[in-house]
């Protein structure tokens, strides 16, 4: 009894000193060299950090809030038109380019408590549930990003990044995910007046398009008809990971006690029915109306700016779909959700 009780202090000793190394040096790690790490690699939580206890409401982002035009009458984003509408309230943003709400869920976890209910509003981009973005190349460096992002010992995380303890499948293997997901998801509609003869994207985009009568192809539009069916010829369903993020973070904001507002910006419905017609825009509202009504019934407000803006404010229109507005695009943006959060019927700050 006396070894054993012997063998089971040592080990218990053992135990200790090896907490209090590792505790030490996260807290060296922590102190002298997470920041530095931060910028470099997780820029977003170190601006949270930076700017957090500093402002009212907090937007997240991707670059449809700061992508300006050298013609536009200002540079305001689309953050800047919000907060310009409620004199006295601040509104903090946190934007990068390429950014999901895959990257804004953990963000949003290291958002504050406070006393008085906090806004956060997070953009919710419907071109962001498609194969293209969910399967991107560039989704390894942006899951490297957000495992700086989790709530986790700041050393651990660093050693987790150094390990490639992340989903970094390469390029090359998401681009295979991507051509399945092309070749083998299927549309289904219910509507008599909507029928799906090529039902898959892979498909669709094979069909020829803008013919002359000499069966010439305009080259220029079908390759751009072509960017709209990959960017919105999909179905959100339960089993999309997009949808399984939205969901994680509005359980994240209640326990949090966060005032969650999803702004659903504008996508060209103008010019999806130009290039391809009416199907792709049953697609693109039937989504719209899925993601409305699932978090709407969950208490959250769910700013809808589909369908807000003419072909003519979305500056990369001819060259491919993308949520990148003009000045007057942001600024209705801007003021859409403005208007939102000034009918809302919650602990909002409102100084009016």
């Amino acid at each position: 009894m006396h070894k054993g009780l012997h063998t089971t202090l040592k080990i218990a000793i053992r135990l200790l000193v090896g907490a209090v190394v590792l505790f030490s040096f996260n807290l060296i790690y922590w102190k002298y060299f997470w920041m530095k790490d931060l910028d470099k690699h997780g820029p977003m939580l170190y601006n949270l950090i930076e700017i957090q206890d500093t402002f009212d409401a907090l937007y997240f982002g991707e670059s449809s809030n700061f992508t300006t035009h050298p013609d536009d009458y200002n540079q305001l984003r689309i953050s800047d038109n919000i907060s310009a509408e409620f004199e006295g309230w601040r509104l903090g943003a946190l934007n990068h380019g390429a950014y999901h709400v895959g990257m804004f869920r953990p963000l949003v976890s290291r958002v504050h408590n406070f006393k008085n209910r906090k806004t956060v509003i997070v953009t919710m981009n419907l071109r962001t549930f498609n194969q293209d973005v969910i399967y991107s190349p560039s989704e390894a460096n942006l899951q490297l990003s957000t495992r700086f992002y989790k709530r986790s010992p700041a050393l651990l995380n660093r050693v987790f990044v150094s390990f490639n303890y992340y989903d970094n499948r390469s390029g090359h293997e998401r681009d295979l995910l991507k051509w399945k997901a092309w070749t083998y998801d299927t549309l289904k509609s219910t509507y008599d007046s909507i029928s799906f003869e090529k039902n898959t994207i892979r498909r669709w985009c094979e069909v020829p398009k803008f013919l002359d009568s000499n069966g010439v192809q305009d080259d220029a539009k079908r390759q751009l008809a072509d960017q709209y069916i990959k960017a919105y010829a999909f179905q959100i369903d339960e089993h999309n990971p997009m949808l399984k993020e939205f969901d994680d973070l509005v359980g994240i904001a209640k326990r949090k006690n966060l005032n969650l507002v999803f702004n659903l910006i504008p996508e060209n419905i103008e010019d999806a029915q130009l290039y391809i017609g009416d199907n792709l825009v049953w697609l693109m509202r039937s989504n719209r109306d899925f993601l409305v009504e699932r978090y709407t019934e969950q208490g959250i407000l769910v700013v809808d700016n589909l369908e807000l803006l003419e072909s003519k404010h979305f500056i990369d229109r001819a060259v491919i779909p993308q949520e990148h507005y003009d000045a007057e695009g942001r600024e209705r943006v801007g003021k859409s959700v403005a208007n939102a959060l000034k009918n809302q019927r919650t602990n909002v700050t409102d100084p009016e």
